[in-house]
């Protein structure tokens, strides 16, 4: 039995040619309870389709795996049920994983030989996932995580031969493609995904903080940048938020976030690509880790 999923965002260029696959880019970022992908045409550098898709049974869906329905087999049987060309032969596929557990490592402290040590002085560590590395040339720093063989597997059949990265490097590497120039002061980025929310602050072109968070209520992601806020001495009056995600005016989040901090605004689109006009509706701060990833170096 596959693992249902459901579409709340599927959008397609009338251009789109499956059979055209090899002009085009496929990005994708997958997790448990999530598999999204957007297509590039690389001839326009135009993106023409993004589709989102969630799980019904969101983060309980790791119960759904059992010996007599494997996980492998219902992702696998789900994506290609509802997104048929999938595994058209792409000129190129960029693949991320997206879980909470990530550690940053700065590359003079890194040695590939103890990855799991260091990764597992910040997170607890199932000896059965193996710890992957990714480096992260904007930083110069390597992002540590777990990918366990029950997402890689699927991942490795769907697209074979195709690295696979995390979703937080590919998150702070598209900030700082779109704003390293923009970074004379500090500033503090929050990216929403699912139960999970990524928080990165910087000071001036220096990104001093990087951290993953779980909530369950919009007064969770208040308390937990607040906190962090006030542990970097960072006045949240003067301190600009940026903001990406599923988050929209007038949200309860939205709403809560502006009663503390002054200076809130949603993130923009990369201005470098073109979009088909179901994209170009959407809001600018959705899905913004998808739509840069041919633009990092990952």
């Amino acid at each position: 039995m596959n693992i249902p999923l459901t579409f709340p965002v599927s959008l397609s260029d009338g251009a789109f040619d499956a059979s055209d696959a090899r002009n085009y880019g496929l990005a994708v970022i997958a997790g448990e309870a999530e598999f999204s992908c957007a297509v590039l045409d690389f001839r326009k550098n135009r993106f023409i389709g993004l589709h989102h898709g969630l799980s019904s049974a969101g983060e309980s869906v790791r119960a759904k795996s059992s010996e007599g329905d494997p996980f492998a087999a219902s992702f696998l049987g789900s994506i290609r049920e509802t997104i048929p060309w999938i595994q058209a032969p792409f000129r190129l596929a960029r693949i991320a994983y997206s879980n909470k557990s990530s550690t940053l490592v700065p590359a003079p402290l890194y040695d590939s030989a103890e990855k799991m040590e260091l990764f597992r002085f910040n997170h607890p560590s199932d000896p059965g996932e193996p710890v992957h590395a990714d480096h992260l040339m904007p930083l110069d720093a390597w992002q540590l995580y777990p990918l366990p063989t029950r997402m890689e597997e699927p991942l490795r059949i769907l697209f074979p031969g195709q690295k696979i990265v995390h979703i937080s490097g590919l998150f702070i590497e598209s900030v700082w493609i779109n704003y390293k120039n923009r970074l004379a002061e500090p500033c503090a980025f929050l990216h929403l995904r699912g139960s999970l929310f990524d928080l990165m602050v910087f000071d001036g072109r220096e990104m001093i903080y990087f951290n993953t968070f779980s909530f369950d209520s919009p007064e969770e992601v208040a308390y937990y940048l607040i906190f962090v806020l006030e542990q970097l001495e960072f006045n949240p009056d003067t301190l600009p938020l940026i903001l990406y995600g599923p988050v929209d005016y007038g949200d309860a989040l939205w709403t809560l976030l502006t009663r503390y901090i002054r200076h809130v605004r949603f993130g923009q689109r990369n201005e470098a690509y073109g979009y088909c006009q179901g994209i170009a509706n959407l809001p600018e701060h959705r899905f913004f880790p998808l739509l840069n990833f041919f633009s990092c170096g990952l």
